[in-house]
């Protein structure tokens, strides 16, 4: 599939977190994320030789409206997700604060037309992102224009693609919150192309803090997920679990996190509205 930043990131916080442990990560990579895929994975990592499972969005969401996944009693950790869910635990930070901080931000930076770029909808992440931005546009009582509320995949090309729907409007943003770092960087890569001057013409700010928001010029604003504690929750929860310290994980552990505010957004007066 489309090997994200953010997968890259989980996928090397894990693997550091399980060595430290002394325990094996396999790894099962899924083609497509429907319910048939993962339950599919979960086999092919109970015939590999698993014990547990840390599990990313979409993959939890799914599986746990999965009867076939309940019934196996597997210990399970969903990462990065959004809520509870039935039959593991969730380690996550808490989205719809950390959207809410960023929108603030440009709010109080003093844009009112801020685009807001969404995941996918399976993704309880994405829904908890947008409902922060609702938040903090009402408290400020900003309305929130439709065509300002856009739904990519979290990937660079849909981020460039809504970039170049929203950047070539007549009624431009002078904002842009996207709900992770690979949109962010297509918005950014179609306004450097447009000529636009960043932060002056165009603000932005996005959720995770890969290294290529790190990287981008400018640095991207960001809502940094603590990767590396996540993994290490993780793995240790499911440690617990088998060494038969405690039963199966469940409920969630909310992890803070950090606004990290860079040149993408920093110290800017937004033109009037």
């Amino acid at each position: 599939g489309d090997r994200s930043p953010f997968l890259t990131d989980s996928l090397l916080a894990v693997l550091a977190s399980t060595h430290m442990a002394g325990a094996q990560l396999i790894v099962c990579e899924g083609t497509s994320a429907t319910l048939e895929d993962a339950e599919q994975l979960v086999m092919d990592a109970i015939k590999a030789g698993a014990e547990g499972l840390i599990l990313i969005p979409p993959y939890a969401e799914r599986l746990s409206n999965s009867d076939t996944f309940m019934r196996l009693r597997m210990p399970a950790i969903a990462l990065a997700g959004a809520q509870a869910l039935p039959g593991m635990q969730t380690v996550r930070i808490d989205n719809r604060l950390a959207a809410d901080q960023l929108a603030s931000h440009l709010i109080d930076s003093g844009h009112q037309r801020i685009a807001f770029l969404a995941g996918p909808m399976e993704h309880g992440d994405s829904r908890e992102r947008l409902a922060g931005f609702e938040d903090a546009m009402a408290r400020a009582g900003l309305p929130i224009a439709p065509e300002l509320v856009r739904y990519g995949r979290f990937s660079f090309q849909s981020g460039c693609d809504i970039g170049e729907d929203l950047l070539g409007a007549s009624s431009a943003p002078s904002a842009v919150l996207a709900s992770n770092d690979d949109m962010a960087l297509g918005v950014l890569w179609v306004a450097h192309r447009a000529g636009l001057r960043i932060p002056q013409d165009l603000s932005l700010a996005a959720f995770d803090d890969t290294a290529a928001a790190r990287r981008a010029w400018p640095p991207l604003t960001v809502a940094n997920q603590p990767m590396a504690a996540m993994a290490a929750t993780a793995t240790q929860a499911l440690l617990d679990c088998l060494t038969g310290d405690a039963g199966l994980p469940q409920g969630e552990q909310v992890l803070p996190h950090r606004v990290i505010i860079r040149r993408s957004s920093e110290s800017v007066t937004a033109p009037c509205n």
